[in-house]
């Protein structure tokens, strides 16, 4: 690179300090100017759906100088892709797309929600009784969701095989609203656990106002169930994304797929709420295992054996699933109810 500044622009579907999704990647924007400093230059796009807008937003950067263009959502992908067809100079950084495989200037990305969701699924059944109701608020039935609802399946099945995951989809990824309604329909419904692949304070505070344990995931939700809440599992894009810059000042971009976990700290999981002192030491044993087993790269979720709710073998005993695979994942775990695929 020359003596000028490596310019980012970052593309986001809502707004960047929306207590979710779209804040996780501003933090590891944030964190690439105080690692890099005077060497990269930032920029940020808000409330980004519509391809024809995404199109028109990395044009008018690229017009402007942009080095490289970072997307944070899925839809952000098809844009990007021909951008970078167009503009070989240019780099493209994507979630959840990978490289068609003819492009040097393109590399998708994505984390692994099924680490801090299985964590999360391995506390649920230590602090529930068999055959209890485990709540899910979800937003739509897309790979990257059931995958978090199968991680987090998986772990209540290790530690409460008889208990169920029970889901309720909003339709709606940001509508604060209809995730408090969902949240309050599977408390009124009877579950004894609550959890979430979205951001919301109103899913959190309805497990604060029902008294029922909660495990949240993006961002710390701790402050909206300071009783009840039991876990975050965060999620930080900075090492990846800085690993992208880095290679970009080494001449030597990655285009392969990034596809990280708990063991790559792109999966962090927060303190332990008050609920955490209620369990036994073997219990509190049991979850400590499990994450150093994660954390260290011992373990990874989906490894057989593994069937879906038909019976269908999905892994065979002591075979792990190939990114191919988890990112186009459209099957169910046994004890999940209210997916329907």
């Amino acid at each position: 690179m020359d003596d000028e500044p490596l310019r980012l622009i970052f593309m986001y579907s809502g707004s960047a300090r929306d207590g979710g999704w779209n804040q996780t990647f501003d933090n590891a924007r944030q964190h690439l100017e105080a690692t890099f400093g005077d060497r990269v230059e930032t920029s940020i796009k808000e409330n980004l759906w519509e391809a024809g807008v995404i199109t028109s937003v990395i044009e008018t950067a690229i017009a402007e100088g942009v080095d490289v263009v970072v997307g944070t959502g899925w839809e952000q992908g098809e844009p990007m892709l021909a951008a970078a067809y167009e503009n070989p100079d240019v780099y493209f950084v994507a979630s959840q797309w990978d490289n068609p495989g003819d492009l040097d200037n393109f590399a998708g990305y994505v984390n692994a929600p099924e680490d801090g969701a299985y964590i999360s699924g391995v506390l649920a059944g230590l602090m529930t009784e068999p055959g209890d109701d485990i709540g899910w608020v979800d937003a739509f039935a897309i790979p990257y969701d059931i995958r978090t609802i199968n991680g987090f399946a998986i772990g209540l099945q290790k530690t409460n095989p008889t208990a169920t995951v029970n889901v309720i989809f909003t339709n709606d990824w940001g509508d604060t609203n209809l995730m408090g309604q969902a949240a309050r329909s599977l408390a009124d419904s009877g579950v004894t656990f609550l959890s979430t692949s979205l951001v919301s304070p109103a899913i959190a505070e309805v497990a604060e106002a029902e008294g029922i344990p909660f495990a949240g995931v993006q961002i710390d939700s701790g402050p909206y169930a300071p009783q009840y809440h039991l876990v975050t599992a965060e999620y930080t894009w900075a090492p990846q994304i800085e690993a992208y810059v880095q290679s970009i000042f080494d001449n030597d971009f990655d285009t392969s797929f990034s596809y990280v976990g708990m063991d790559d700290g792109a999966i962090t999981l927060t303190e332990w709420g008050p609920l955490w002192d209620g369990l036994s030491d073997e219990d509190k044993a049991i979850v400590e295992a499990e994450i150093e087993a994660l954390t260290s790269g011992a373990r990874q979720v989906y490894t057989g054996p593994l069937s879906d709710i038909h019976g269908n073998q999905i892994l065979a005993d002591g075979e792990i699933m190939s990114v191919a695979d988890l990112s186009s994942m459209a099957w169910v775990m046994p004890n999940v109810a209210g997916v329907d695929l």
